[in-house]
């Protein structure tokens, strides 16, 4: 092996900050996430008691979204100027003030505020973290560590569903969110004791938005839209569908969805990894297009197994088609030389928000129409449309994928 290789070699090994961090942010996403689909199966629970339409529980999923969306623009450019801690822990109280709103909501106004709030934290938490992961480390290694964070993601939603269903089960509706609360006490804490930001300078990146001039980042946007639009389309339909269609169990319906993000988090890694080696667009693009035409495999099984079969091929195309948007987004900014890593996630998350805004309302208006079978048929179909257009694009408007420099920026 020639010293150069081994150059390379000991580069990609991560050092004991960078182990820690990574650590950290996963549990950071975790929590978030564990938050916010413990309620899942607790939400024909909901429905019986508030007796609320389609349209509102659309609503009650759509206002973490709104307030992911409103915030995002304030948090990332202030990471970039004040550090990623502060942030962070400010977003981790406010997850906790949230868990107790959730544990005493009777009624859907307690509910959908709750979730706001949730929203207005994980601006904080989600923005900073990622900003900090790409502070830490160097551009080839980016990939791998964006993937295996999102684990975090895969693996809070894969616990959240079936844990929010065996706690309702076994202690009621307040003991779900207790525990939540508990566990983002103590991810507060780890961050207070053990996180430690790198030296540099505070970046005075020209904003959120700035980006948007670039057709990449614009091409990335859509990409996200489209794969959080398709996995949020199902939070609030598919567990009355699948409860009055097969008589699925709370918990049942916790196991369909812990299925799909168990997937999401095994395929991450290895589509963030993919990533770093050929071109991500391409990855990107196949993902969405796969992930239109399996969406219709969830309101046509028949039995438990082609449901759980269906989710874990679901998820595991949305894991591969995100994944790479992340460290594609870092390495645009450093080729862009005018943008903080924060303003590029905060941007991330922005397109994410207005994707969970779309996917719920979009599910719970068009079931309030047609029967769910038809709705996700029409929203597949759409998908393939869209796809169709970003192909062209991909083909003769991007320009040509340049990669990580020679240097490692």
């Amino acid at each position: 092996m020639s010293v150069s290789q081994n150059e390379t070699k000991a580069k990609m090994k991560m050092s004991r900050v960078q182990w820690v961090g990574l650590s950290l942010v996963i549990a950071i996403l975790f929590i978030d996430m564990l938050l916010y689909s413990i309620v899942i199966p607790i939400i024909p629970y909901f429905q019986e008691k508030l007796q609320p339409s389609a349209t509102m529980m659309g609503v009650l999923f759509a206002s973490y979204a709104v307030a992911l969306f409103l915030a995002t623009p304030f948090f990332g450019p202030l990471s970039d100027k004040i550090g990623r801690r502060t942030p962070i822990i400010v977003g981790l109280v406010g997850m906790a003030i949230s868990t107790i709103m959730f544990a005493y909501a009777d009624t859907m106004f307690v509910l959908i505020v709750a979730r706001f709030v949730q929203g207005l934290a994980a601006a904080a938490t989600w923005t900073a973290a990622l900003a900090f992961l790409a502070d830490i480390f160097p551009a080839q290694m980016r990939g791998t560590a964006m993937g295996i964070a999102l684990t975090g993601i895969s693996t809070g939603s894969l616990m959240g569903a079936p844990l929010g269903g065996w706690l309702f089960e076994f202690g009621g509706t307040m003991l779900p969110f207790f525990f939540t609360c508990g566990l983002t006490i103590v991810a507060a804490l780890l961050v207070i004791f053990l996180m430690r930001e790198p030296e540099r300078a505070k970046e005075e990146s020209m904003g959120t938005f700035h980006l948007l001039r670039n057709k990449s980042v614009v091409f990335i946007a859509c990409v996200i839209l489209l794969a959080e639009s398709s996995m949020t389309l199902l939070e609030p339909v598919l567990p009355v569908f699948l409860t009055d269609q097969m008589a699925f169990s709370p918990a049942v319906i916790g196991f369909v969805f812990g299925a799909m993000t168990l997937t999401y988090g095994l395929s991450a890694p290895i589509a963030g990894a993919l990533a770093g080696k050929y071109n991500p667009f391409i990855i990107m693009l196949v993902g969405v297009a796969c992930l239109a035409l399996a969406l219709p495999l969830l309101v046509f099984s028949k039995t438990l197994w082609q449901e759980l079969c269906s989710a874990a091929v679901v998820g595991a195309l949305i894991g591969f088609t995100l994944s790479p948007t992340l460290a594609t987004l870092g390495i645009l900014v450093d080729q862009d030389e005018q943008g903080g890593y924060g303003a590029a996630y905060a941007l991330f998350n922005m397109f994410h928000a207005v994707g969970i805004i779309i996917g719920p309302l979009l599910g719970g208006v068009l079931t309030d129409f047609v029967a769910v079978p038809t709705a996700v048929l029409l929203v597949s179909t759409s998908i393939l449309l869209v796809v169709a257009l970003l192909a062209a694009v991909l083909r003769w408007k991007l320009p040509k994928w340049q990669g990580v420099r020679r240097d490692g920026v």
